[in-house]
């Protein structure tokens, strides 16, 4: 069921990619723009000029965070993610969070952008109360996102990944955000909905009965996929000057499900899982070299 449910919110996200393809053979219209009067192509960070660039911006970026060990876990570690992005000079930058995946748009129009995109997993061990309980690998999650700028300061995306080791299973993440600039200040804040299937549930919310008893304090319980939590993401960046900024940021998400319903994060963890974290980025420009 939930393939199905999958399949069908794939299908319902690349509308609004698929409605600008379609126009691109319709004559113009009189006036460009949205409804307020104003130019999607500004507002979504796109350049005005069509021209391939003759130089990039590169912009590094190194993020300090607390996560939760493992899925379910009501103990919070620190981990560093580096990240990377590359515009042309003249480009605007487009508004991301820190929670995006590391994708690459390979489709960029009218306020539309979709490509492949990865993501990964920290490894899950024994410690923080899992003890005689199965290990789960570090994964790494390949698969497509699809995110539209509706109109000023509103972003939705959504990211489907399927897992290549550790978990072994798929899913699927949805977002929204309001985000604006007051003067060096850029604020930002939306929901959050995620998706799990059967493996992805089995691997981090799953107990066998031969489990529970060398670990002693969990019942068995056979989770099974769908919306696995809901919650949201909120940012504040300060620009220190054009090429350099540092973003705070927090969430927080609440399990839900069955996944939300499992002895782990009832009994030796927490179902609400909160994230926090600083990350700082320059900005270098670099000419075209091919």
């Amino acid at each position: 069921m939930i393939a199905k449910f999958l399949a069908a919110l794939l299908a319902a996200s690349l509308i609004p990619v698929v409605g600008p393809v379609i126009a691109a053979d319709s004559p113009p219209p009189a006036a460009s723009g949205n409804a307020k009067g104003q130019d999607i192509k500004s507002q979504d960070g796109k350049s005005q000029d069509a021209a391939s660039p003759d130089a990039y911006i590169v912009t590094l970026q190194v993020m300090g965070a607390v996560a939760p060990s493992f899925p379910g876990s009501s103990v919070v570690r620190p981990y560093p993610f580096p990240g990377v992005s590359v515009r042309g000079v003249g480009e605007l930058e487009r508004f991301s969070a820190p929670d995006d995946g590391f994708g690459l748009a390979l489709f960029d129009s009218d306020g539309a952008r979709m490509g492949p995109v990865a993501n990964f997993v920290f490894r899950r061990g024994g410690r923080d109360g899992l003890l005689g309980l199965h290990n789960v690998g570090l994964t790494h999650e390949v698969g497509g996102f699809v995110e539209y700028f509706a109109f000023d300061h509103f972003r939705t995306r959504a990211e489907l990944r399927q897992a290549v080791d550790g978990h072994g299973g798929f899913v699927a993440s949805l977002g929204a955000d309001f985000y604006g600039q007051i003067s060096s200040f850029r604020v930002s804040l939306g929901p959050r909905l995620n998706l799990g299937d059967n493996r992805y549930a089995n691997a981090y919310f799953s107990v066998t009965p031969a489990e529970a008893i060398l670990n002693g304090h969990l019942e068995p319980y056979e989770a099974s996929g769908g919306f696995t939590s809901a919650g949201g993401v909120a940012t504040v960046r300060y620009d220190f000057t054009p090429n350099l900024n540092a973003t705070v940021y927090t969430g927080l998400q609440h399990l839900t499900g069955s996944v939300g319903g499992s002895p782990i994060p009832n009994m030796i963890g927490s179902r609400d899982q909160f994230t926090a974290g600083i990350a700082v980025s320059r900005s270098f420009e670099i000419a075209k070299f091919w």
